[in-house]
């Protein structure tokens, strides 16, 4: 048990050391990916969605819908990890969201570390099983998406999925229907984190079911009697569990329909086939030439592009898999990561950042409903951890064999020389750089208590209008628990017929989003640009009275500040209050507060 313990601990040290000298508990930091600024976009949009549920639980507010942000319409946010806003509450309510959301992070790490060492240790020797858990919990995927989505690294659950499934085929020792009740109630609560890694792990699995069962032949009812005994329980409990959030995202007002976003803005984040050998700028071993190779897979979003896992390590799933093919959890793991690196290149082959015309089978997932909302590289997640569990209990075998008298007699050192070369390249390849970076917000420290003029339940328009990657706002937001409502926001909306996006539509009543719009880009980006026709004074009096905005909150950012201040005192007269440097202003306003 000391093992285990000592295991444990080195985690959770590692988990807090990644991001030094930022603390756990830190409430104005947040990470942030390389050469970025503060933690905008994705970081403040999860510290948001940890703050909106208890303050949703206590108000008897939908948790999976909202007209705090894209007001008056609302958006979906089905996708914000409730589960994670539940169990961070305690911090949420006491340090505020960004501290819940640095806790969770390192949380996600060190648990996700842990729970496959659990796991690997059903399978393999404590050595083994804690390298195999340290690679899944800080390897690639993990530093890669680390830095941003909060809810595609806490993955403590999917290595407990496997282990119930391999329970519930292969070894059998449990009686079925508690093995289900567990995997109902595990899977439950992966979706209430996040539901597309549980829909890519669920493929993937049913993928290998189907191979499991064409291998067996005649013997496939054998193999899975357990597994069809526990299906029942697991459905009552998952049904339990998720029930209200697959209520709200099908048929509660404000669902969307269709896809998150056109299924052409989705298949664009694709995995390169060199991914799995191509270092990105997150590894600690990194040869200068592949740094810009790197940048230009997934379209350029460096924070997709966790497929990488070393050339040692390809070769050594490969070959782990076919030296111990009668051992099935080897053999199924390696084979279900080689299942999912072919789904996550998406509906096309892409070859060193060229998309070909060479079709592949996650075209088909464009053509059902769901499952075509899923991110292709996204399946790097479910490569990851059938590569680490296929690495350890591989390479566990192989030193017990190496260990073997019998085996040194048989076996030439020339070969044992390079199979412990190969481990250990493949740990080197592996380790991340680190720490990573973290930032405080570049608006005045005193914007809080400037903020805090703004009363209880107000429409609030701001400059920088919410937009991605501008999601100030919903920082400000989320540190006001909840105080005031956003015209504006980062989630989802409905766009189209077939097709949400992921900011708010254009209002009835023209000019003004358009006009926010151009000038913080510097051009026309999410809207078209604005009538030089209309008359700026006259459109925002109108917007603000239509949409009884009692609050206008502006922040000298984005690439024309100076113009949009000039409009807001022109109209508006001087300002409420502002921080003390006088970057950012307040207005509380009133039907009767334009002066146009």
């Amino acid at each position: 048990m000391w093992v285990i313990a000592v295991c444990l601990v080195i985690y959770l040290i590692l988990a807090v050391a990644i991001f030094w000298p930022a603390l756990p508990w830190n409430s104005a930091r947040l990470p942030n990916i390389p050469f970025g600024r503060f933690g905008f976009q994705d970081p403040a949009v999860f510290a948001w969605d940890l703050a909106w549920v208890p303050y949703a639980l206590q108000h008897g507010l939908n948790i999976f819908h909202t007209n705090f942000v894209d007001y008056p319409i609302g958006a979906n946010i089905v996708d914000g990890g409730p589960f994670l806003g539940i169990i961070g509450s305690p911090i949420t309510l006491t340090l505020g969201p960004v501290a819940a959301f640095n806790l969770l992070l390192r949380l996600a790490f060190a648990s996700s570390a842990a729970s496959m060492f659990l796991v690997l240790r059903s399978w393999c020797r404590w050595p083994a099983a804690f390298l195999g858990g340290l690679l899944y919990g800080f390897g690639p995927y993990m530093t890669t998406q680390g830095q941003t989505h909060l809810n595609f690294v806490f993955v403590p659950i999917p290595p407990m999925i496997v282990w119930c499934l391999y329970e519930l085929l292969v070894t059998k020792r449990r009686p079925p229907a508690r093995m289900g009740v567990l995997l109902g109630i595990l899977t439950g609560i992966q979706a209430l984190i996040e539901p597309e890694l549980l829909t890519m792990l669920g493929i993937v699995v049913a993928f290998g079911l189907v191979g499991i069962a064409i291998y067996t032949h005649t013997t496939w009812r054998q193999r899975f009697d357990h597994l069809v005994r526990a299906v029942i329980p697991a459905l009552v409990m998952f049904v339990v569990i998720t029930g209200y959030m697959i209520w709200s995202l099908l048929f509660a007002p404000g669902h969307l329909v269709g896809t998150v976003l056109p299924t052409s803005g989705l298949q664009i984040y694709r995995a390169d086939l060199l991914g799995p050998i191509v270092p990105t700028i997150n590894q600690l071993i990194l040869p200068t030439s592949f740094v810009a190779t790197a940048a230009h897979y997934v379209a350029g979003n460096f924070s997709e592009n966790g497929s990488y896992l070393g050339i040692s390590a390809v070769i050594l799933i490969g070959y782990f898999g076919f030296k111990w093919r009668r051992e099935p959890v080897i053999v199924i793991s390696a084979l279900l990561a080689s299942v999912a690196f072919v789904l996550s290149l998406g509906s096309r082959l892409t070859i060193n950042g060229h998309v070909t015309n060479i079709p592949l089978p996650e075209t088909l997932f464009t053509r059902i409903p769901l499952l075509d909302n899923i991110v292709p590289v996204r399946f790097s997640f479910v490569v990851c951890l059938f590569a680490m569990i296929t690495l350890a209990v591989g390479g566990d075998r192989f030193m017990k064999e190496l260990s073997s008298r019998a085996a040194e007699r048989r076996k030439s050192t020339l070969i044992n020389a390079a199979g412990i070369t190969a481990l250990v390249m493949c740990i080197a390849l592996l380790l991340p750089q680190v720490p990573f970076t973290t930032k405080g917000p570049p608006w005045p420290p005193d914007t809080d208590d400037t903020l805090k003029i703004i009363p209880p339940g107000t429409v609030v328009l701001t400059y920088p209008f919410t937009l991605d990657p501008f999601t100030e706002a919903m920082s400000w937001q989320a540190a006001d628990a909840m105080r005031f409502k956003l015209i504006g926001g980062y989630a989802a909306t409905q766009g189209g017929a077939n097709f949400a996006i992921m900011h708010e539509p254009l209002l009835n009543g023209p000019f003004v989003q358009e006009y926010l719009d151009e000038a913080q880009f510097g051009y026309a980006y999410f809207y078209p640009a604005p009538s030089p026709t209309v008359s700026a004074r006259k459109a925002l009096c109108a917007f603000v009275k239509k949409y009884q905005v009692g609050a206008i909150i502006f922040w000298h950012w984005g690439a024309h500040p100076k113009g949009v201040k000039s409009l807001f005192l022109a109209d508006l007269g001087s300002p409420t209050r502002s921080t003390r440097n006088g970057q950012v202003l307040v207005w509380l306003t009133s039907s009767d507060s334009c002066s146009s």
